[in-house]
């Protein structure tokens, strides 16, 4: 008898929309290998959710949820509660991945590149707009949130002025790092091949990631070796120190013409990528040889 798997999507975060489309791939998928499934979309109720997770009693729960209560260590909280197995990283590893402040300390601790900032919100964002540290443009982006969601680049002191900062959100201001945009996947420890997107827009936007023909995916990266050593080096380093499982994908950005310190720059790890068609792990492992089948299959039996 093959396992029952219990398949969460949809979810609570601005995410929702990938999420659905992530699971669903993901369920049929699991469906076609003869795997008993069972989706369960979630919604603000956890009581609900407790209650269909009870029932159907599921050997494995693949977590394909994006965001808040997704990937930030709140359902995994819950799952370890119910002592079920699930994909993706663990409670703690998933809240510090999730979280960009937290994740440049650990790269911090073992030596990682990444972009300088500074910590903003809305009590002292006039006060730190007075002492900016870096030059425009700079970058602006919410410290808990995927899918490059709420990312604004500011050639000028206006265009940062009038950026709508929510309440109870903590952001950063960040160093732009010019270039281009590398990517990395991991798949069983192992860094899979690396592919560099050019997008239409300004940088690989929620647009540019979730809209057909908005970018051009080249792999594998045209490089030079040593950034490609380097790359899948850190890639391996991040999802080794952090603990992280199952697959994860860091961003990089890579400034060919060094105007900065560094040539390369980790920009974040999402330890939950998603899985549509215009998903990158699932073309990085295809570029591999690895179909989308096998490699949900990978993810359900990795240890």
């Amino acid at each position: 008898m093959k396992k029952k798997i219990a398949v969460l999507l949809g979810g609570i975060s601005a995410e929702r929309n990938v999420s659905l489309k992530t699971g669903k791939y993901v369920s049929k998928s699991l469906k076609k290998q003869g795997y008993q499934v069972k989706e369960i979309k979630v919604s603000a109720d956890k009581k609900k959710l407790i209650k269909i997770l009870k029932e159907f009693k599921p050997d494995f729960v693949f977590n394909a949820l994006h965001g808040f209560f997704g990937e930030d260590g709140k359902v995994q909280r819950l799952l370890d509660k119910l002592k079920l197995k699930y994909s993706h990283s663990s409670a703690k590893t998933s809240d510090i991945a999730m979280n960009k402040k937290k994740t440049k300390l650990f790269f911090k601790k073992i030596g990682i590149p990444y972009p300088k900032d500074i910590s903003v919100n809305v009590g002292n964002f006039s006060k730190m707009l007075k002492k900016l540290p870096f030059k425009f443009p700079l970058v602006i982006k919410p410290v808990s949130e995927g899918s490059s969601l709420g990312v604004k680049i500011c050639k000028n002191i206006n265009e940062l002025k009038k950026y709508k900062l929510k309440k109870n959100i903590n952001y950063l201001i960040e160093e732009f790092i010019p270039g281009r945009e590398l990517t990395v996947g991991i798949l069983n420890n192992k860094a899979l091949d690396i592919i560099e997107l050019k997008t239409k827009k300004n940088f690989y936007d929620y647009k540019s990631k979730y809209t057909k023909g908005m970018t051009k995916y080249v792999i594998p990266a045209p490089i030079p070796k040593d950034i490609e050593n380097k790359c899948k080096k850190f890639t391996e380093k991040i999802h080794k120190f952090l603990k992280c499982k199952g697959v994860t994908r860091t961003d990089f950005r890579y400034d060919d013409k060094e105007t900065l310190d560094q040539k390369l720059y980790v920009l974040e790890i999402n330890t939950q990528p998603g899985m549509t068609p215009l998903s990158l792990v699932p073309m990085m492992a295809k570029y591999k040889g690895i179909s989308f089948n096998k490699l949900i299959k990978k993810i359900i039996e990795e240890d």
